[in-house]
């Protein structure tokens, strides 16, 4: 009985968690951060404005939040895709865990744009290292421990970190301002340039 009343105590505040995340989302993408207060996204969430703070500290915080929320949504969706997949080799998963990736930012522009080029290592290295996303971490563990490289484990952690970077900042660059190319172009040259990193 005690176990079933906290379970509905923690799903209830998971439910308002959310409500404040989504409502920070419409309003940071309609109005900008700058110009939402948190008076607005208490209102829109419909909650009290104390209850905001039992779950973040200030804006600053539910934006991280919600960064990460919305980093790990795309990375659990790849890792989905991926396992439904049989591939010749690790680096052609990792190819298609990458390429996934970038196709989702690019039909998610508005997302992409919120995000700006802070879907990277920052938040990736988060991601992993969060304890409730236990299935995004063992991925990252899988690609690295699999993946058969000249490189040195800690070398590849760097390697992985470079390559995560460069998608991230060129992705975002093509995908939003057509920079230097638009994405179409962009992309088939960036995944043979990290072939040939984690191949050579």
């Amino acid at each position: 009985m005690l176990l079933r009343k906290e379970g509905r105590r923690a799903q209830k505040k998971l439910i308002k968690e959310n409500r404040l995340l989504d409502a920070a989302y419409s309003l940071f993408i309609e109005k900008g951060i700058t110009a939402t207060a948190i008076d607005e996204i208490v209102k829109k969430a419909g909650v009290a404005k104390g209850t905001f703070y039992l779950y973040f500290k200030d804006k600053e915080d539910i934006l991280e939040k919600l960064i990460l929320k919305k980093s790990s949504e795309i990375v659990r969706k790849a890792l989905q895709e991926v396992s439904t997949k049989n591939f010749p080799t690790t680096v052609d998963k990792f190819l298609f865990f990458l390429e996934y990736i970038i196709d989702y930012l690019n039909k998610n522009k508005v997302l992409f744009r919120f995000l700006k080029k802070d879907f990277s290592w920052v938040f990736y290295k988060k991601i992993t290292e969060n304890e409730e996303l236990v299935e995004i971490k063992e991925a990252k563990e899988m690609f690295l421990k699999n993946l058969t490289t000249k490189y040195s484990d800690q070398e590849l952690e760097m390697v992985i970190f470079m390559i995560l970077e460069l998608v991230s900042s060129l992705t975002y660059s093509s995908i939003v301002n057509s920079e230097p190319a638009p994405i179409e172009k962009v992309k088939p040259l960036l995944l043979s340039t990290i072939r040939k990193i984690l191949e050579n």
